[in-house]
């Protein structure tokens, strides 16, 4: 189970994670591993960049919201847990804070980090689906190893010889062996940090799907955008659109986004708009893709 540790203070973040869980792997994002199954994911370099956070809530199956005092950047990350219904969750703080009518209004209260650490260590994984999905938010070539790719699985099990799509460029890969937490595993299953040595034309990041599975890729997404009742501002000229580790950027319209290079989404996809210019909120709104 992947848990995104949220703040816009990354001391708190830092603390936190560091009460509950171990550091294994440290970047934009950075994993601590705690009890069997769950690792916390913190967004190392937000609020500087939005990308970190981003792909902190694709890969969440539940967040942690730490907070000590009211900010715009708190008002960004209870919008963003909101846009994309991240319905799992706790909130730490003694502070009031604007969620009502939110999805927040359903997280558990816990006045301090170290009840919420204990919490943390006992939750109970959803059932995944069945689709193998990864989500890869780095790859690198490594002497003496080849080509490997760093993320989570998201739904399903990989294991060792699978065939598998890196989208959005559809590049075809084998998984030669799989590290599970730093240590070799013949599979590896939905909520699992990994690191994957395969075979194959390189990829940087986004998504690993089977041979046969339901994305469409394209440079225009049809469908509906619902702006952000807290966006105050006019989108004007370029956006970026956000979806399972594809920052791509694009113009938008009531109907469709046209973006710079294709991107990997399925029907009735949310798609994250983000005006990355932005001074005081930078996402949007939601784009849902058309089923």
């Amino acid at each position: 189970m992947l848990v995104a540790v949220l703040s816009d203070k990354p001391e708190l973040r830092e603390q936190f994670c560091r009460l509950a869980g171990k550091e294994a792997a440290k970047g934009d994002i950075t994993f601590y591993p705690c009890e069997a199954g769950i690792t916390l994911v913190e967004p190392t370099n937000y609020p500087d960049k939005i990308q970190p956070l981003l792909y902190s809530l694709s890969m969440a199956d539940y967040a942690v919201l730490l907070v000590d005092g009211l900010s715009p950047k708190v008002g960004e990350l209870i919008i963003a847990l909101n846009s994309i219904r991240l319905d799992r969750g706790m909130i730490v703080s003694n502070v009031p804070l604007p969620i009502s009518g939110t999805v927040l209004d359903k997280y558990e209260k816990l006045p301090d980090m170290a009840a919420a650490a204990a919490k943390v260590k006992a939750l109970q994984p959803e059932a995944a689906g069945e689709q193998s999905i990864a989500l890869i938010h780095r790859a690198e070539q490594v002497k003496s190893l080849g080509h490997v790719a760093h993320g989570v699985i998201k739904s399903g099990k990989i294991r060792k010889h699978d065939r598998m799509f890196a989208l959005p460029e559809k590049k075809e890969i084998e998984v030669r062996s799989l590290q599970v937490g730093g240590q070799d595993a013949d599979e590896a299953v939905a909520g699992a940090e990994v690191s994957l040595v395969f075979s194959g034309e390189p990829f940087e990041k986004g998504i690993l799907a089977p041979m046969r599975n339901d994305y469409e890729i394209s440079n225009v997404v049809n469908g509906r955008f619902a702006k952000s009742p807290f966006f105050r501002d006019e989108l004007k000229g370029k956006i970026h659109a956000y979806a399972n580790m594809q920052y791509v950027e694009g113009t938008l319209n009531d109907s469709d986004i046209t973006l710079s290079q294709p991107m990997a989404f399925e029907k009735g996809e949310q798609i994250v708009i983000v005006d990355a210019s932005n001074q005081k909120l930078r996402i949007a709104g939601i784009f849902q893709s058309k089923w």
